[in-house]
C-alpha cells in the first residue's frame, strides 16, 4: 500500500497516517499529531536569534506510548527523512514535509525497537537509556548509551537502527561515567573520526570527551558555563562542530538553551572546545529540553532541526518539539 499523505498546516491540528512501504524489522507505523509553535511566544513577527532564521515549529504528540523521549536526532542525506532515538530504547523514523523552505509536518513515521547484541529488545531502563546518535559514513547507525555506558553500532541498510549491532570499543573511562551523565553527543568529522561528548564528569567547569575511534580514542573537553551542559551536536556543511548546549534548573527547568560552533580546526587531541556562542533561546522564545540538533545542506542553503525531549511528562508541561531555521553565515 501507498503511504497515505498528509500535511500539518500552521495553525491547524491534523492526524498523520502512516501506512509503510517495505518496513524494517519490529517496524510500526506510529500516528503523530502536530501544532503549529511560534519562535517568540510574546512576538509572533519575530523570525531570528542571532543568525537562525526561523522557519517553523511543531508541537508533535502521538496516541502510541512509545513516543516521546527523544534524545538525539539526525536529519538523513538528502533532508527528507530524520531518524530519531528514545531513551527508552525506542527508534523513529519519518518524512519531513518542508515547503517553501517552511516545515510543515511529518509523514510516513515509524517506530521500533532499539536491539541489544542478542538481537532482542532491552528488558530494563539501564540498558535501554540511548542518548546519542549519529550516521557514519558507510550509513551505519551509532548509538551511545548511559547508566550502562556504552557505544552500538547498528548495520547500514534500512535507514534505520534497526539491526542486530556490534559493540564499538569505547574510550578508557568511559565505563566511570556518572549514571546519568554519559555520552550525550557523537558527532563524525570529514575525515571519519568520531568526536564523544559526556553530559557530567569532567575536572572542574568541563564535559569531557574523547575524539579519534576504537584504540586511538584522544580527550577533549568542553568548558562549561553555569548549567549548560551538551546535549547534542552536529557538523555543519563547511566542517565546523555546531554544538547544542541546555541549562537545566531544578526549580525553574530549563532556563536557556544555546548553539556553540567550533572551527573544525579546533577539533583535535587535547584540545579545549571553546568555539563561541552563535544563538541562544531564553523566554519569551520557545524554549523547552531541546535534546537534539541535526544540520543539513537543501537548495542551497544550511538548515539545522532542534528536537526535545519530554521526558514522557506531558502533565508537567513538557513537550516534544521540532523546531526548524536556516543558518545564515555567522561569520563576523
Amino acid at each position: 500500500m501507498n503511504p497515505i499523505p498528509s500535511i500539518l498546516g500552521h495553525g491547524r491540528r491534523a492526524l498523520l497516517a502512516l501506512l509503510v512501504v517495505g518496513a524494517g524489522v519490529g517496524a510500526e507505523p506510529v500516528v503523530l499529531l502536530a501544532t503549529s509553535v511560534p519562535l517568540d511566544r510574546e512576538d509572533s513577527r519575530r523570525a531570528t536569534v542571532g543568525p537562525l532564521e526561523f522557519r517553523g515549529g511543531l508541537h508533535v504528540t502521538s496516541p502510541d506510548p512509545r513516543f516521546g523521549g527523544i534524545s538525539a536526532v539526525r536529519v538523513l542525506p538528502g533532508g527528507e527523512r530524520l531518524v530519531a532515538i528514545t531513551d527508552e530504547g525506542s527508534w523513529l523514523t519519518a518524512q519531513l514535509v518542508i515547503r517553501g523552505g517552511t516545515l510543515q509536518g511529518l509523514a510516513d513515521a515509524e517506530m521500533g525497537p532499539l536491539r541489544g547484541e542478542d538481537g532482542l529488545a532491552f528488558a530494563d531502563k539501564a540498558a535501554r537509556d540511548a542518548e546519542s546518535l549519529d550516521v557514519l559514513p558507510d550509513g551505519s547507525f551509532l548509538v551511545g548509551f548511559e547508566r550502562e555506558h556504552r557505544l552500538l553500532r547498528y548495520p547500514a541498510g534500512s535507514g534505520r537502527p534497526d539491526g542486530v549491532p556490534t559493540r564499538l570499543a569505547a574510550p578508557a573511562g568511559l565505563d566511570r561515567a556518572p549514571f546519568n551523565g554519559g555520552v550525550e553527543t557523537i558527532v563524525t568529522l570529514r575525515d571519519g573520526r568520531i568526536l564523544l561528548l559526556q553530559e557530567e564528569g569532567g575536572l572542574g567547569a568541563t564535559s569531557p570527551g574523547w575524539i579519534g575511534g576504537p584504540g586511538r580514542w584522544r580527550p577533549v573537553a568542553l568548558p562549561t558555563e553555569g548549567s549548560l551542559r551538551p546535549s547534542d551536536g552536529t557538523l555543519l556543511p563547511d566542517g565546523n562542530l555546531l554544538l547544542l548546549e541546555r541549562g537545566y534548573d531544578s526549580s525553574r527547568g530549563i532556563t536557556s538553551v544555546r548553539l556553540r560552533e567550533v572551527p573544525a580546526a579546533d577539533l583535535r587531541r587535547g584540545a579545549r572546545l571553546v568555539g563561541r556562542v552563535v544563538a541562544e533561546l531564553r523566554p519569551p522564545l520557545t524554549v523547552d529540553n531541546f535534546e537534539g540538533v541535526s544540520a543539513w545542506s537543501a537548495e542551497g542553503e544550511t538548515r539545522v532541526l532542534l528536537v526535545s525531549d519530554d521526558n514522557f511528562n506531558a502533565a508537567a508541561g513538557q513537550r516534544t518539539l521540532l523546531m526548524l531555521f536556516r543558518l545564515v553565515s555567522t561569520r563576523r
